[in-house]
């Protein structure tokens, strides 16, 4: 189908969704489900677009005109605003972050949720980064271009965004709208993103955004066909992907729902990362994802106007040793301890789920979730006090929440911390708030409560009755508590957050 007969039927269409006042937003709402394949092909033929001229192969030299985004989101390369009183504003603490998770529009945990992040355009224009961060953006996905490989078809602020980025450590990964409809054009297009991307090193994937409805396979009587469509955009995504993943990147693809659920549907796209888009309170995507843009009208610190919110079920902004699936983030505890500054990472990257928990580590993180008060206590001798613990320590020893060694006035910083001495300095810390007395039959009931130690009893019944210390399920039924054992920083992250969300 030649170029102008594109145009003027994607103008008629245009015009006919206008007439008809239908949103087309609505595409990404909660209703956004499976059709006949008669309505879907209707419904893409309203998707369709006034995509001006592109050139017919990688090689061409002529110059299109300007092009200009049709989908569900855009509007003649507007964004369509979200309905007032949709998905995206229903709760005023839409998308923010909780003790329990990230939030969506109705307020309710979402399920999954790793890291909250953006994806910008030229569309947003100037951005604060650090702004951003400081209001809670972990990662940022940045559209480096729209179309074939023209320079002129690079985004405008794709540059500045991207410098930004890489200049604050934000995560970010890469964005190109496709107006691919052949091969030749995705060719175009992946050199277009691989020419944008030298020199950058994306820690998130590159994703083909395809949302377009200029680019789906039409008959000679203007309707669209389907069965070639969907194995035109596997071989188009095939393209791009793999030119992405060759060059080092990972790759994935970008399109709401429908698309997936519809036309998107070509086993090869089992290959690559999904990033779904549905304005709604929860994603219906039942297949794997890894990231849910959630809606078009949120609001970030640093972002003039609407921006649209993204969450990340993978963990790309998380440390190589911690894994989306590691018993400790499935729980939650890494999630909490992490995103409110209790228990961060190392200077080399690395969190250290399972490494020996220190004493000036748990000074640290009830000093911190005591406000980083101003302390001034006695010098231990072993205490370097131009460390990084030192302000915690000394808080800890004026407040008596950790002492030292007998009569020694030595502290230990780097001493490994048991699971009753850590119940000890937990109970400490929980006496300057709530009362910490507690019967002792739970405690008696567990297997190995007979080494517990005695100034450490106390403690321990009151960590095992509230919650804060678990025992661990043997294989006859009953439990251990293993008290002289050495807490683990996943582990005690799991204590950390039960006293401090949940007893305090």
């Amino acid at each position: 189908m030649n170029v102008f007969f594109r145009k003027a039927l994607a103008c008629g269409l245009s015009a006919v969704i206008a007439l008809s006042g239908v949103p087309a937003v609505a595409l990404a709402d909660e209703a956004d489900g499976a059709a006949s394949e008669g309505g879907m092909a209707a419904q893409a033929a309203g998707e369709a677009s006034g995509e001006a001229s592109g050139p017919g192969d990688a090689t061409s030299t002529a110059q299109p005109s300007e092009l200009k985004e049709n989908s569900w989101r855009y509007q003649d390369g507007q964004l369509i605003p979200e309905e007032e009183g949709s998905a995206s504003a229903r709760s005023g603490e839409a998308w923010s972050l909780s003790e329990y998770g990230y939030l969506n529009s109705l307020g309710s945990v979402i399920p999954g949720a790793l890291n909250k992040g953006i994806d910008v355009s030229e569309h947003n224009g100037w951005i604060d980064w650090e702004a951003a961060v400081a209001d809670g953006v972990d990662f940022a996905i940045i559209r480096c271009g729209y179309g074939s490989d023209y320079t002129f078809q690079d985004d405008a602020w794709w540059e500045y965004n991207v410098s930004e980025c890489e200049r604050l450590g934000i995560p970010y990964g890469v964005y190109l709208y496709s107006y691919a409809y052949n091969t030749s054009m995705a060719r175009s297009e992946a050199e277009h993103a691989l020419r944008l991307l030298a020199g950058h090193h994306p820690t998130l994937p590159v994703f083909y955004d395809m949302e377009d409805g200029s680019t789906f396979v039409y008959n000679a009587d203007g309707s669209i066909n389907l069965e070639a469509s969907r194995a035109n955009f596997g071989d188009m995504a095939f393209i791009f992907c793999e030119a992405m993943e060759d060059a080092g990147y990972w790759a994935g693809v970008y399109a709401n729902l429908n698309w997936f659920e519809n036309y998107l549907t070509d086993s090869r796209f089992e290959l690559y990362m999904r990033w779904v888009a549905q304005y709604n309170y929860r994603c219906d995507w039942g297949g794997p994802k890894v990231l849910w843009q959630s809606t078009s009208s949120g609001h970030v610190d640093g972002v003039s106007g609407n921006v649209d919110i993204n969450f990340d079920y993978f963990g790309f902004c998380y440390p190589d040793d911690v894994g989306a699936y590691d018993w400790y983030v499935q729980d939650g505890h890494y999630f909490y301890v992490s995103k409110f500054g209790y228990l961060d990472g190392y200077d080399n990257g690395l969190w250290g789920p399972n490494d020996q928990l220190t004493r000036a580590q748990v000074a640290m993180v009830l000093w911190r979730a005591a406000g980083q008060p101003w302390a001034d206590a006695e010098d231990f001798s072993d205490v370097d006090y131009g460390a990084w613990y030192a302000d915690c320590i000394e808080w800890a020893r004026q407040t008596g929440v950790i002492a030292g060694y007998g009569d020694t006035n030595l502290f230990g910083p780097d001493d490994p911390v048991t699971r009753e001495q850590l119940a000890v300095m937990l109970a400490r810390y929980a006496q300057q708030y709530v009362g910490t007395w507690a019967d002792d039959a739970v405690l008696r009931s567990k297997a190995d409560a007979y080494a517990v130690s005695d100034w450490a009893w106390g403690s321990m019944a009151w960590a095992v009755n509230c919650g804060v210390l678990t025992g661990v399920d043997q294989a006859n039924g009953s439990q251990m508590l293993y008290p002289q054992g050495y807490a683990t920083r996943a582990e005690a992250s799991k204590m950390f957050m039960v006293l401090l969300r949940d007893v305090l």
